[in-house]
């Protein structure tokens, strides 16, 4: 019977041919005991026979080296070793055979055990099988890191699995390849003060590379200047315009003031160590450049930075593009290993926007530096000239889109932006090919107009360090839901800046460790490894979504035993609060401004002085959703449910009892974990998982009243009912002693100033909560909104909504999408929805920020509702998106797709244009 494709995820190795006849001079073969049946022989302390075919180029490489060489120590940690061998007679009754997946024995095995192993770059397989009479184990990849990923798959299970039986001993093959070609994180340099001590450890970045391995993630960007959103009030200046800080150009006198030239060697030395260690485990190593300016002291003396260290000296601004160009050709040598570059190309690089000539310059350092070195530019306000200008150097050219503004959003893109991002269709024209030509706001927060399906450039989508890169979080349903959307409209995948991420940034460095603790016991050697769950689970399943739960849980297993389903549950819990808090309240998309994990208070009354980018008035109530398409504001709510009207949207009522349910679930997971745990030896571990975990049920709990508390508030301010009022006020002061108690057992745990972006503590967010509630107490008992004008029956029908348990039905229905649709023809879409409906409505875009969306009736025939999408609008070389709003009754609506099963499905159809013949 013929075995199932099954998608694992894992990757090839390779070993060089030089290393075989030493390696057989080096290692003994082991014998075994008489009994020789599998699990005799994996239980056993004898040696473990590897053999790599002598005829395999792909073995020949020293990422393959390197990855044998940790199968080795995990093998050794368990007592056991690994005899390399370059004949199969040389081995006992078991054997783990190493090669590519177009070797002869390789597909020998692969036909004996009727396995189709993919063929993708970075696709593995592992499988079991016997051959002449021995037990064999075959590691095969597509190409080396497909090696590498296998190989390494052995070396975890080995370390995380109790028994070697457990590690070698397959039932099933494991048969996976890439979701996404692209699976990036960022690391900035952002404070001198905590980040030279993990830049120069080289330790660290072994262990951190090694951690990147096995989560597979493929590509690491080491980024420089991101700390300040401009070049306007600098303090810490160390590697803000960065080529000073790694080379020394000849022809140019250029510095940066305080930096010695050893201590220059120095950052160089470790970029060059980066490069051979990142090339040693096959990840791209990308390097970042988002500040170019090397003059800080232009403009109005307020936003000047005389107080900035390492400021520039040597240059003037008929120097400053060729010493650009001329430093890049260096570091590009310097470095070989470089395989990108990312840029910020707009004005806040300090390169005044529409500066084509500086971007030509700058770029011809990669027309002819001998290899390819991609260019990936960051999309907000990117000009047409500006892109046409890397794609003239003939290197491969990314466009790089924030996903969901500046934070982390629910695990879809983004249905609409919001209203005041968006530009009116006059100011924009479309010439049939690159970008839209005109006014370019629409690209701060999205992937805008970039999507077009007869684009010559790549998409990857980039995470900011928005929402939350401190507190804990991983959920296997969250993240396999990020990495299904990170090839959305065939983009290559996604860039996630790390957990702690803008950590110490525009000067607000602290000693004592990155993660914050008070108590240093609680801090691990290295703050990544506070993390290393979250990279596993984010990672595998950027790799693969469909990963078995075995994989991205076996590290958990590992640390807490059988309280591990309990920590994974809670983890999983609390991962979805903020993404779903900020999807559905953005006070602001900018991460510098606004950080939900470190929540500044917004007025449910009175106008906030803060941020600069929220709707007016700056309230609670009246500030919009990241996707309005899809989520109302409080405001929105309360006017729907007085004046009577029916809308799918989710409802901030909805949201809370959503963030309700997570806490409480988090809360049950978490008292299970630690009374089956104890007096653990494990307890920093779970301690650090426990506290992050309460911050987190604290703050759901304060958010969801807080929702409630606003939809309230608007309801009174509408219809003078004091009653709504008070039950808002009530709420508010619920959440805010859940806050304080959260706050209070937070101040044991994390330091009084994280600084982290914003900076400051939980406790230091009561004051605001309590001077909103004054004011709010104090407008009730002045009864400065008039009297009721709405029928009182309606009044507290609305009441009643907000304060109990929302009920929104899973409707049944059945749509099949096209997989294509050709341009200038009309689209003919059907849904047929079980529970008649009074009416289904069709809501379709481009995908496209720039535009808005569209709606129509469907015609009703018995259960089915069709209508198309017009031949008009398909002639455009954007894909299409499109949902349902379903009126079940007149009080009720829903939408389709829905969120409501996990909170991680993707609300919308995508249908892309069906290719051109060649």
């Amino acid at each position: 019977m013929d075995k199932t494709i099954k998608k694992n995820g894992m990757k090839s190795l390779n070993i060089k041919r030089r290393d075989f006849i030493k390696a057989s001079s080096i290692f003994t073969i082991g014998t075994f005991m008489a009994d020789n049946s599998l699990a005799k022989i994996l239980e056993s302390k004898e040696d473990i026979f590897l053999l790599i075919l002598p005829d395999d180029k792909l073995t020949n490489t020293p990422p393959v080296d390197w990855a044998i060489a940790e199968l080795k120590k995990a093998l050794a940690a368990k007592y056991a070793s690994l005899s390399i061998i370059n004949k199969i007679e040389q081995a006992g009754d078991f054997c783990i055979v190493l090669g590519g997946l177009n070797s002869e024995f390789s597909q020998r095995i692969l036909k004996q055990e009727k396995i189709v192993a993919f063929t993708n770059p970075e696709s593995l397989c592992i499988a079991q099988s016997k051959i002449d009479g021995k037990n064999i184990l075959l590691v095969t990849g597509a190409d080396k890191a497909g090696l590498v990923y296998s190989i390494t798959e052995l070396a975890d299970r080995i370390k995380c699995l109790k028994t070697n039986r457990q590690a070698l001993e397959f039932t099933e093959p494991v048969i996976e390849k890439p979701h996404s070609k692209t699976r990036s994180v960022l690391r900035n340099f952002s404070s001198e003060l905590e980040d030279k001590v993990w830049f120069y450890d080289k330790k660290y970045w072994i262990d951190y590379f090694d951690l990147l391995v096995y989560s597979r993630i493929n590509r690491f960007n080491f980024s420089t200047g991101m700390a300040y959103n401009s070049v306007q009030n600098i303090t810490d200046g160390y590697m803000v315009f960065p080529y000073p800080f790694f080379v020394d150009v000849p022809g140019y006198q250029v510095k940066a003031k305080g930096l010695s030239p050893e201590e220059r060697k120095k950052n160089l030395e470790i970029l060059k160590f980066i490069g051979t260690e990142t090339a040693k485990r096959c990840i791209q190593f990308q390097f970042g450049i988002w500040t170019l300016a090397y003059d800080w002291d232009q403009g109005p003396v307020s936003k000047r930075s005389p107080d900035a260290t390492y400021k520039t000296e040597g240059l003037t601004g008929e120097t400053h593009p060729d010493y650009c160009r001329d430093a890049l050709v260096i570091l590009l040598k310097e470095v070989p290993q470089i395989s990108g570059l990312t840029f910020r190309v707009h004005e806040e690089s300090g390169i005044a926007q529409g500066s084509k000539d500086f971007w030509q310059v700058q770029f011809s350092a990669l027309t002819n530096c001998g290899r390819k070195v991609e260019i990936d530019m960051h999309a907000k306000n990117l000009e047409a000239r500006t892109l046409q200008t890397a794609i003239d150097t003939g290197q491969p050219i990314v466009v790089s889109p924030k996903f969901c503004g500046e934070h982390l959003g629910l695990p879809y893109h983004q249905a609409s932006i919001r209203d005041f991002e968006m530009v009116d269709t006059d100011k924009l024209e479309d010439t049939g090919k690159g970008l839209l030509v005109g006014n370019r706001k629409f690209t701060r927060y999205g992937y805008a107009d970039f999507l077009s399906d007869n684009r010559n450039w790549n998409i990857v989508y980039r995470i900011w360090p928005g929402t939350q890169r401190f507190l804990l979080s991983g959920d296997p349903t969250f993240f396999a839901g990020y990495g299904r959307i990170a090839d959305f409209c065939g983009a290559d995948g996604f860039e996630l800046c790390e957990p702690l991420s803008f950590k110490g940034r525009r000067g607000t460095g602290a000693t004592g460790g990155r993660c914050g603790y008070i108590d240093q016991t609680l801090n691990p050697r290295c703050d990544f490894e506070k993390y290393n769950y979250f990279y596993r689970t984010w990672g595998r399943l950027a790799y693969n979504p469909v990963s078995k739960a075995e994989v991205w849980q076996r590290s958990l297993n590992y640390d807490f035993g059988k309280a591990a389903d309990f920590v994974k549950n809670a983890l999983a819990e609390v991962t979805g609060i903020l993404p779903l808090f900020y999807t559905a309240h953005a006070v602001s998309a900018d991460c510098a401004t606004y950080l939900p994990e470190l929540y500044r208070n917004s007025f449910i009354a009175k106008d906030s002085d803060w941020p600069n980018d929220a709707a007016i008035p700056k309230t609670f109530g009246n500030t919009s959703a990241v996707d309005p398409q899809l989520f109302q504001s409080p405001n929105q709510c309360a006017e729907s449910l007085l004046n009577g009207e029916i809308t799918g949207k989710y409802t901030p009522v909805e949201v809370a009892q959503w963030l309700d349910n997570m806490a409480k679930s988090a809360s049950k997971n978490i008292q299970e974990a630690k009374a089956i745990l104890g007096l653990s030896t494990r307890q920093s571990k779970f301690k650090r998982v426990e506290e992050d975990v309460l911050i987190l049920i604290g703050m759901a709990h304060f958010f969801a009243a807080k929702f409630r508390c606003g939809v309230l508030w608007r309801i009174y301010t509408i219809s003078g009912d004091k009653v709504a009022g008070e039950k808002g006020i009530e709420f508010y002061e619920s959440g805010r002693n859940i806050w304080a108690d959260m706050a209070k057992r937070a101040l044991g745990i994390y330091r009084t100033d994280i600084s982290y972006g914003p900076g400051g503590h939980w406790n230091d967010r009561i004051p605001s909560f309590d001077e909103d509630i004054a004011d709010l107490k104090s407008q009730i008992k002045c009864d400065i909104i008039p009297a009721n004008t709405f029928d009182i029956t309606l009044i507290n029908r609305a009441v009643e909504k907000v304060i109990s348990t929302p009920q929104k039905p899973i409707v049944k229905v059945v749509h099949q999408p096209a997989t294509h649709f050709e341009h200038g023809k009309c689209l003919p879409i059907s849904i047929v929805v079980t529970e008649k409906p009074n009416k289904v409505s069709l809501y379709y875009r481009h995908v496209n920020q720039a535009d808005r969306w569209r709606t129509v009736e469907l015609i009703a025939n018995k259960l089915t509702f069709s209508g198309e999408i017009p031949s008009g609008y398909t002639d455009h070389r954007f894909p299409l998106q499109y949902y349902f709003e379903i009126e079940l009754s007149p009080t009720l609506a829903v939408l389709h797709p829905t969120l409501v099963n996990n909170l991680a499905t993707v609300p919308y159809y995508t249908i892309q244009a069906k290719p051109k013949k060649i």
